[in-house]
Protein backbone atom coordinates (compact mmCIF):
# COMPACT_ATOMS: atom_id res chain seq x y z
CA UNK A 1 0.00 0.00 0.00
CA UNK A 2 2.99 2.28 0.48
CA UNK A 3 3.36 2.36 -3.31
CA UNK A 4 -0.29 3.20 -3.92
CA UNK A 5 -0.64 6.02 -6.49
CA UNK A 6 -3.18 7.46 -8.87
CA UNK A 7 -3.40 5.91 -12.32
CA UNK A 8 -0.50 6.87 -14.62
CA UNK A 9 1.25 8.84 -11.90
CA UNK A 10 4.99 8.89 -11.28
CA UNK A 11 6.76 8.34 -7.97
CA UNK A 12 7.56 11.29 -5.68
CA UNK A 13 11.27 11.48 -6.53
CA UNK A 14 10.74 11.49 -10.29
CA UNK A 15 7.82 13.90 -9.88
CA UNK A 16 10.02 16.35 -7.94
CA UNK A 17 12.84 15.94 -10.49
CA UNK A 18 10.54 16.83 -13.39
CA UNK A 19 8.75 19.73 -11.70
CA UNK A 20 11.47 21.24 -9.52
CA UNK A 21 14.59 20.12 -11.36
CA UNK A 22 13.68 20.38 -15.04
CA UNK A 23 10.53 22.48 -15.02
CA UNK A 24 11.82 25.08 -12.55
CA UNK A 25 15.62 25.05 -12.21
CA UNK A 26 16.19 24.03 -15.84
CA UNK A 27 14.06 26.83 -17.26
CA UNK A 28 15.40 29.34 -14.73
CA UNK A 29 18.97 28.47 -15.73
CA UNK A 30 18.13 28.94 -19.41
CA UNK A 31 16.34 32.21 -18.66
CA UNK A 32 19.30 33.39 -16.58
CA UNK A 33 21.66 32.58 -19.46
CA UNK A 34 19.54 34.73 -21.79
CA UNK A 35 19.46 37.59 -19.27
CA UNK A 36 23.22 37.31 -18.76
CA UNK A 37 23.74 37.51 -22.53
CA UNK A 38 21.47 40.58 -22.57
CA UNK A 39 23.52 42.21 -19.81
CA UNK A 40 26.77 41.54 -21.68
CA UNK A 41 25.42 43.07 -24.88
CA UNK A 42 24.14 46.13 -23.03
CA UNK A 43 27.56 46.55 -21.42
CA UNK A 44 29.21 46.28 -24.84
CA UNK A 45 26.77 48.88 -26.17
CA UNK A 46 27.64 51.30 -23.36
CA UNK A 47 31.35 50.76 -23.91
CA UNK A 48 31.00 51.31 -27.67
CA UNK A 49 28.96 54.48 -27.19
CA UNK A 50 31.37 55.81 -24.57
CA UNK A 51 34.27 55.36 -26.98
CA UNK A 52 33.00 58.18 -29.21
CA UNK A 53 33.25 61.85 -28.35
CA UNK A 54 32.30 64.08 -31.26
CA UNK A 55 33.73 67.18 -29.58
CA UNK A 56 37.12 65.69 -28.84
CA UNK A 57 40.15 67.23 -30.56
CA UNK A 58 42.10 64.99 -32.92
CA UNK A 59 45.08 63.52 -31.09
CA UNK A 60 47.36 60.59 -31.86
CA UNK A 61 46.27 57.25 -30.37
CA UNK A 62 43.18 55.06 -30.35
CA UNK A 63 40.27 57.01 -31.77
CA UNK A 64 36.69 56.77 -32.97
CA UNK A 65 35.71 59.23 -35.69
CA UNK A 66 32.39 60.08 -37.29
CA UNK A 67 32.09 61.76 -40.65
CA UNK A 68 31.02 61.71 -44.27
CA UNK A 69 32.71 59.32 -46.70
CA UNK A 70 34.72 60.81 -49.56
CA UNK A 71 36.67 58.77 -52.08
CA UNK A 72 40.36 59.37 -52.59
CA UNK A 73 41.38 61.00 -55.84
CA UNK A 74 41.30 58.52 -58.72
CA UNK A 75 39.73 55.77 -56.58
CA UNK A 76 36.62 53.85 -57.66
CA UNK A 77 35.85 52.31 -54.29
CA UNK A 78 36.27 52.65 -50.54
CA UNK A 79 35.37 49.43 -48.73
CA UNK A 80 33.29 46.75 -50.39
CA UNK A 81 32.36 43.24 -49.27
CA UNK A 82 31.04 40.86 -51.92
CA UNK A 83 29.30 37.57 -51.18
CA UNK A 84 28.77 35.00 -53.95
CA UNK A 85 25.69 32.85 -53.46
CA UNK A 86 24.45 29.68 -55.16
CA UNK A 87 20.71 29.13 -55.43
CA UNK A 88 18.69 25.96 -55.05
CA UNK A 89 14.97 25.27 -55.09
CA UNK A 90 12.77 22.59 -53.58
CA UNK A 91 9.14 21.54 -53.64
CA UNK A 92 6.95 20.27 -50.78
CA UNK A 93 3.28 19.41 -51.18
CA UNK A 94 3.13 21.43 -54.38
CA UNK A 95 4.69 24.53 -52.80
CA UNK A 96 8.04 25.73 -54.14
CA UNK A 97 10.69 27.52 -52.13
CA UNK A 98 14.28 28.54 -52.77
CA UNK A 99 17.46 29.22 -50.82
CA UNK A 100 20.61 31.21 -51.55
CA UNK A 101 23.76 29.99 -49.77
CA UNK A 102 27.05 31.84 -49.43
CA UNK A 103 29.91 30.17 -51.29
CA UNK A 104 32.64 32.81 -51.34
CA UNK A 105 33.36 36.19 -49.78
CA UNK A 106 35.70 38.91 -51.03
CA UNK A 107 36.78 42.19 -49.48
CA UNK A 108 38.05 45.15 -51.49
CA UNK A 109 39.57 48.13 -49.72
CA UNK A 110 41.11 51.42 -50.78
CA UNK A 111 42.14 54.49 -48.80
CA UNK A 112 39.35 57.05 -48.46
CA UNK A 113 38.55 60.11 -46.38
CA UNK A 114 36.13 61.09 -43.65
CA UNK A 115 34.96 64.67 -43.61
CA UNK A 116 34.34 65.44 -39.92
CA UNK A 117 31.76 67.88 -38.58
CA UNK A 118 34.61 70.28 -37.84
CA UNK A 119 35.48 70.32 -41.53
CA UNK A 120 38.72 68.41 -41.00
CA UNK A 121 39.49 65.66 -43.49
CA UNK A 122 41.02 62.44 -42.13
CA UNK A 123 42.54 59.77 -44.35
CA UNK A 124 41.32 56.21 -43.60
CA UNK A 125 43.61 53.32 -44.57
CA UNK A 126 41.84 50.00 -43.85
CA UNK A 127 43.18 46.49 -44.34
CA UNK A 128 41.18 43.71 -45.99
CA UNK A 129 40.32 42.33 -42.53
CA UNK A 130 38.24 45.45 -41.84
CA UNK A 131 35.03 44.91 -39.84
CA UNK A 132 32.30 46.55 -41.91
CA UNK A 133 28.93 47.14 -40.23
CA UNK A 134 26.64 48.23 -43.03
CA UNK A 135 23.51 47.12 -44.86
CA UNK A 136 24.11 44.43 -47.46
CA UNK A 137 21.69 46.03 -49.90
CA UNK A 138 23.60 45.65 -53.17
CA UNK A 139 22.67 42.86 -55.57
CA UNK A 140 23.95 41.53 -58.88
CA UNK A 141 21.99 38.60 -60.36
CA UNK A 142 24.46 36.69 -62.50
CA UNK A 143 22.27 33.89 -63.84
CA UNK A 144 19.45 31.60 -62.75
CA UNK A 145 21.40 29.91 -59.95
CA UNK A 146 24.05 32.41 -58.99
CA UNK A 147 24.08 35.94 -57.70
CA UNK A 148 26.28 38.30 -55.75
CA UNK A 149 25.25 40.45 -52.78
CA UNK A 150 27.43 43.24 -51.52
CA UNK A 151 27.79 45.96 -48.92
CA UNK A 152 29.78 49.09 -49.75
CA UNK A 153 30.57 52.43 -48.21
CA UNK A 154 29.46 55.08 -50.69
CA UNK A 155 30.41 58.75 -50.99
CA UNK A 156 28.24 60.88 -48.77
CA UNK A 157 27.46 58.04 -46.36
CA UNK A 158 28.05 58.90 -42.71
CA UNK A 159 30.03 56.32 -40.78
CA UNK A 160 31.93 55.69 -37.59
CA UNK A 161 35.56 54.61 -37.92
CA UNK A 162 37.56 53.10 -35.05
CA UNK A 163 41.31 52.56 -35.23
CA UNK A 164 44.61 54.19 -34.37
CA UNK A 165 45.13 57.82 -35.35
CA UNK A 166 48.56 59.23 -36.14
CA UNK A 167 50.23 62.03 -38.05
CA UNK A 168 51.49 60.60 -41.35
CA UNK A 169 52.01 61.51 -45.00
CA UNK A 170 48.74 62.26 -46.79
CA UNK A 171 48.95 62.53 -50.60
CA UNK A 172 45.94 64.85 -50.67
CA UNK A 173 47.08 67.16 -47.88
CA UNK A 174 48.82 70.42 -48.54
CA UNK A 175 52.60 69.94 -48.91
CA UNK A 176 54.61 70.73 -45.82
CA UNK A 177 58.29 70.98 -45.12
CA UNK A 178 60.00 67.62 -45.12
CA UNK A 179 57.62 65.99 -47.62
CA UNK A 180 58.26 66.56 -51.31
CA UNK A 181 55.33 64.57 -52.69
CA UNK A 182 52.65 65.62 -50.28
CA UNK A 183 51.71 67.08 -46.95
CA UNK A 184 51.12 65.55 -43.58
CA UNK A 185 47.76 64.93 -41.96
CA UNK A 186 45.90 62.68 -39.60
CA UNK A 187 45.61 59.08 -40.84
CA UNK A 188 43.48 56.37 -39.23
CA UNK A 189 44.87 52.84 -39.49
CA UNK A 190 43.95 49.47 -37.93
CA UNK A 191 45.44 48.62 -34.54
CA UNK A 192 48.40 46.25 -34.68
CA UNK A 193 46.60 43.36 -33.03
CA UNK A 194 43.03 44.09 -34.06
CA UNK A 195 40.67 45.11 -36.85
CA UNK A 196 39.47 48.50 -37.93
CA UNK A 197 35.75 49.05 -37.41
CA UNK A 198 33.69 50.92 -39.99
CA UNK A 199 30.02 51.27 -39.08
CA UNK A 200 27.12 53.09 -40.68
CA UNK A 201 25.08 52.34 -37.54
CA UNK A 202 25.49 54.07 -34.18
CA UNK A 203 28.29 52.23 -32.41
CA UNK A 204 26.09 50.65 -29.77
CA UNK A 205 23.15 49.78 -32.00
CA UNK A 206 24.25 46.29 -33.03
CA UNK A 207 24.78 45.43 -29.36
CA UNK A 208 21.44 46.95 -28.34
CA UNK A 209 19.70 44.87 -31.03
CA UNK A 210 21.28 41.66 -29.71
CA UNK A 211 20.39 42.68 -26.15
CA UNK A 212 16.75 43.05 -27.22
CA UNK A 213 16.94 39.62 -28.90
CA UNK A 214 18.13 37.95 -25.69
CA UNK A 215 15.53 39.84 -23.63
CA UNK A 216 12.73 38.59 -25.91
CA UNK A 217 13.97 35.04 -25.53
CA UNK A 218 14.21 35.36 -21.76
CA UNK A 219 10.53 36.33 -21.80
CA UNK A 220 9.68 33.43 -24.12
CA UNK A 221 11.52 30.93 -21.93
CA UNK A 222 9.73 32.22 -18.84
CA UNK A 223 6.37 32.02 -20.61
CA UNK A 224 6.99 28.39 -21.65
CA UNK A 225 7.99 27.49 -18.09
CA UNK A 226 4.85 29.12 -16.66
CA UNK A 227 2.72 27.28 -19.24
CA UNK A 228 4.18 23.95 -18.12
CA UNK A 229 3.44 24.67 -14.46
CA UNK A 230 -0.08 25.83 -15.29
CA UNK A 231 -0.68 22.59 -17.21
CA UNK A 232 0.31 20.62 -14.11
CA UNK A 233 -1.15 23.03 -11.59
CA UNK A 234 -2.68 20.14 -9.63
CA UNK A 235 0.79 19.13 -8.42
CA UNK A 236 1.36 22.57 -6.90
CA UNK A 237 -2.13 22.62 -5.41
CA UNK A 238 -1.44 19.29 -3.69
CA UNK A 239 1.95 20.56 -2.52
CA UNK A 240 0.78 23.81 -0.96
CA UNK A 241 -2.89 23.14 -0.12
CA UNK A 242 -2.88 19.36 0.37
CA UNK A 243 -2.47 17.32 3.52
CA UNK A 244 -1.51 13.70 4.07
CA UNK A 245 -4.37 11.80 5.70
CA UNK A 246 -6.46 8.64 5.27
CA UNK A 247 -9.84 7.96 3.76
CA UNK A 248 -12.37 5.13 3.73
CA UNK A 249 -13.36 3.50 0.45
CA UNK A 250 -17.14 3.59 0.18
CA UNK A 251 -17.56 2.73 -3.51
CA UNK A 252 -15.60 0.94 -6.26
CA UNK A 253 -16.58 1.47 -9.89
CA UNK A 254 -15.20 -0.29 -12.97
CA UNK A 255 -16.59 1.01 -16.25
CA UNK A 256 -15.61 1.17 -19.94
CA UNK A 257 -15.57 4.04 -22.43
CA UNK A 258 -15.25 3.71 -26.19
CA UNK A 259 -13.78 6.16 -28.67
CA UNK A 260 -13.54 5.12 -32.33
CA UNK A 261 -11.77 1.74 -32.13
CA UNK A 262 -10.37 2.30 -28.65
CA UNK A 263 -11.81 0.71 -25.53
CA UNK A 264 -10.65 2.19 -22.21
CA UNK A 265 -11.18 0.60 -18.81
CA UNK A 266 -11.59 2.90 -15.83
CA UNK A 267 -11.07 1.88 -12.22
CA UNK A 268 -12.54 4.62 -10.05
CA UNK A 269 -12.40 4.66 -6.26
CA UNK A 270 -14.78 6.79 -4.15
CA UNK A 271 -13.34 7.89 -0.83
CA UNK A 272 -14.54 9.58 2.33
CA UNK A 273 -11.74 11.14 4.41
CA UNK A 274 -14.31 12.17 7.04
CA UNK A 275 -18.05 12.58 7.44
CA UNK A 276 -19.64 14.81 4.83
CA UNK A 277 -16.63 14.82 2.48
CA UNK A 278 -16.25 12.59 -0.56
CA UNK A 279 -13.55 12.55 -3.23
CA UNK A 280 -12.69 10.17 -6.06
CA UNK A 281 -9.67 9.07 -8.06
CA UNK A 282 -8.70 6.44 -10.61
CA UNK A 283 -6.17 3.73 -9.84
CA UNK A 284 -4.23 1.05 -11.68
CA UNK A 285 -6.13 -2.24 -12.29
CA UNK A 286 -3.69 -4.24 -10.13
CA UNK A 287 -4.44 -1.93 -7.18
CA UNK A 288 -8.16 -1.98 -7.86
CA UNK A 289 -8.09 -5.79 -7.65
CA UNK A 290 -7.25 -5.91 -3.93
CA UNK A 291 -9.42 -2.99 -2.83
CA UNK A 292 -12.76 -3.40 -1.08
CA UNK A 293 -15.37 -1.12 0.42
CA UNK A 294 -14.69 -0.07 4.00
CA UNK A 295 -10.93 -0.26 3.46
CA UNK A 296 -8.79 2.64 4.76
CA UNK A 297 -6.13 3.99 2.37
CA UNK A 298 -3.76 7.00 2.41
CA UNK A 299 -4.65 10.12 0.37
CA UNK A 300 -3.18 13.53 -0.41
CA UNK A 301 -6.29 15.52 0.42
CA UNK A 302 -7.22 18.91 -1.02
CA UNK A 303 -10.43 20.41 0.36
CA UNK A 304 -12.79 23.06 -0.90
CA UNK A 305 -13.22 24.14 -4.53
CA UNK A 306 -9.91 22.49 -5.51
CA UNK A 307 -10.86 19.07 -4.09
CA UNK A 308 -10.68 17.49 -7.57
CA UNK A 309 -6.87 17.63 -7.23
CA UNK A 310 -6.92 15.08 -4.40
CA UNK A 311 -4.93 11.92 -5.19
CA UNK A 312 -4.91 8.50 -3.63
CA UNK A 313 -1.68 7.44 -1.95
CA UNK A 314 0.53 9.04 0.64
CA UNK A 315 2.95 10.79 -1.71
CA UNK A 316 3.12 13.98 -3.77
CA UNK A 317 2.96 12.67 -7.36
CA UNK A 318 2.35 13.91 -10.88
CA UNK A 319 0.94 12.45 -14.09
CA UNK A 320 3.48 10.73 -16.35
CA UNK A 321 2.74 13.29 -19.09
CA UNK A 322 5.05 15.56 -17.09
CA UNK A 323 7.94 13.77 -18.83
CA UNK A 324 7.14 16.12 -21.70
CA UNK A 325 9.04 18.84 -19.84
CA UNK A 326 12.35 17.19 -20.77
CA UNK A 327 11.98 17.50 -24.59
CA UNK A 328 10.23 20.84 -23.99
CA UNK A 329 13.26 22.30 -22.23
CA UNK A 330 15.64 20.84 -24.80
CA UNK A 331 13.47 22.13 -27.66
CA UNK A 332 13.36 25.66 -26.25
CA UNK A 333 17.14 25.63 -25.71
CA UNK A 334 17.72 24.37 -29.26
CA UNK A 335 15.36 26.95 -30.78
CA UNK A 336 17.06 29.72 -28.79
CA UNK A 337 20.51 28.55 -29.84
CA UNK A 338 19.58 28.25 -33.52
CA UNK A 339 17.80 31.61 -33.62
CA UNK A 340 20.74 33.26 -31.91
CA UNK A 341 22.92 32.08 -34.77
CA UNK A 342 20.58 32.57 -37.73
CA UNK A 343 19.49 36.09 -36.72
CA UNK A 344 23.01 37.47 -36.47
CA UNK A 345 23.77 40.20 -39.01
CA UNK A 346 25.50 39.18 -42.24
CA UNK A 347 28.93 40.30 -41.07
CA UNK A 348 28.86 37.77 -38.22
CA UNK A 349 27.63 34.67 -40.08
CA UNK A 350 27.36 32.87 -43.40
CA UNK A 351 24.84 34.69 -45.59
CA UNK A 352 21.87 32.40 -46.31
CA UNK A 353 18.61 33.78 -47.72
CA UNK A 354 15.36 31.88 -48.14
CA UNK A 355 12.20 32.74 -50.04
CA UNK A 356 9.02 31.40 -51.56
CA UNK A 357 8.63 30.37 -55.18
CA UNK A 358 10.98 29.00 -57.81
CA UNK A 359 14.28 30.64 -58.72
CA UNK A 360 13.04 31.57 -62.18
CA UNK A 361 10.18 33.54 -60.60
CA UNK A 362 12.71 35.85 -58.94
CA UNK A 363 15.06 36.15 -61.90
CA UNK A 364 13.55 39.09 -63.81
CA UNK A 365 12.85 41.14 -60.69
CA UNK A 366 16.38 40.68 -59.39
CA UNK A 367 17.91 41.40 -62.80
CA UNK A 368 16.10 44.75 -62.74
CA UNK A 369 17.39 45.36 -59.22
CA UNK A 370 20.91 44.42 -60.16
CA UNK A 371 23.46 47.18 -60.25
CA UNK A 372 26.50 47.05 -62.48
CA UNK A 373 29.55 45.75 -60.71
CA UNK A 374 32.09 48.52 -60.41
CA UNK A 375 35.76 47.92 -61.03
CA UNK A 376 37.52 47.29 -57.76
Amino acid sequence: MSDLMSENHLGPLISSFLVDGVGTLGFLALCAAALLARARKRAEARAAEASFDGDKQLVAGEAVLFGKVERAEGSETTVRVEVDQDGEESESSGVWSHKWTEKKRRVFVAPFYLRLASGERVRIEPRDDVFLVDEMDGLVRVDLKSRMRYAELTPGERVYAAGVLSRAPDPEAQPTAGYRSGGEGYVLRPPRSGRMLLSSQPLGERFHERARFHARWAGTILLVAISFHVAFLGYHVRRWAGTDTTATIFKLDHYVTKSDDTVTHHYRVWLSPRDGISVDDEVEPEDFAWMHEGQIVPVRLVEGPLASNTTIGGHLTIHLLAWAVVPLLFGVWLAYHLREHTTRPWYEREVVDEGKGKLEETFEAEKKRSQPRPQA
